[in-house]
């Protein structure tokens, strides 16, 4: 338990325990209790205590690792989407003609963009967001960058284009629209599952 870096004095200095003996392991069980409604008088919590409770809550929050990797996950996916998003723009220009099947047309450059992300994905990714659990092994290096284009193939380009094609079919031409529903519906919370028990999966696991 380390007792040196307590982020207060005040209350809040127990939530912060608290969080750090659970995240050791330990085990908790509730106790309910039932309080009576105080029909006079105030709270004895005072305005300041509340504060420091949701101040110190938020910053655990915010300091764990979980949420920090989350984040530097999300600011490579963001790159990665202006790199899929402007690249589909950039294909369907040079390759559109006056014949061509607008649904299939999508779906290829879709294709196309999100190739050229997944390799930016998995070098930031690698570098940055894991960077714990960091891919240094030039053999492992090929083999879960190979993993990790087969897996991003399937959730980054497979099923989005699919979904693009299909709603681009039903609804009409709007591949940016079509692009934010599938990348953000299914292609993140695929991702970040795979990549943290596949690709990058801590060797304590």
């Amino acid at each position: 338990m380390d007792y040196s870096h307590l982020l207060t004095k005040s209350f809040g200095y127990k939530l912060q325990l608290l969080f750090q003996t659970l995240k050791m392991g330990a085990k908790f069980k509730e106790v309910p209790l039932q309080f009576h409604v105080r029909n006079a008088g105030e709270s004895k919590i005072e305005s300041k205590t509340a504060k420091d409770i949701f101040r110190v809550a938020f910053l655990l929050r915010w300091q764990d690792d979980f949420t920090q990797k989350f984040l530097k996950f999300g600011t490579v996916g963001g790159v990665g989407f202006v790199i899929n998003t402007v690249g589909a723009k950039i294909f369907k220009s040079v390759l559109i003609t006056p014949e061509a099947n607008i649904s299939l047309l999508n779906g290829l450059c879709n294709a196309m963009a999100a190739e050229i992300s997944i390799i930016s994905n998995f070098i930031f990714n690698n570098l940055w967001t894991f960077s714990k659990e960091k891919i240094t092994d030039k053999n492992k290096l090929v083999s879960k960058f190979l993993t990790f284009n087969l897996s991003s193939v399937v959730s980054g380009i497979v099923i989005p284009s699919v979904v693009i094609s299909i709603l681009t079919s039903l609804f009409g031409d709007h591949l940016f629209l079509y692009q934010i529903i599938a990348i953000f519906g299914l292609t993140i919370p695929l991702n970040w599952i795979i990549y943290n028990n596949v690709i990058w999966k801590n060797k304590k696991k």
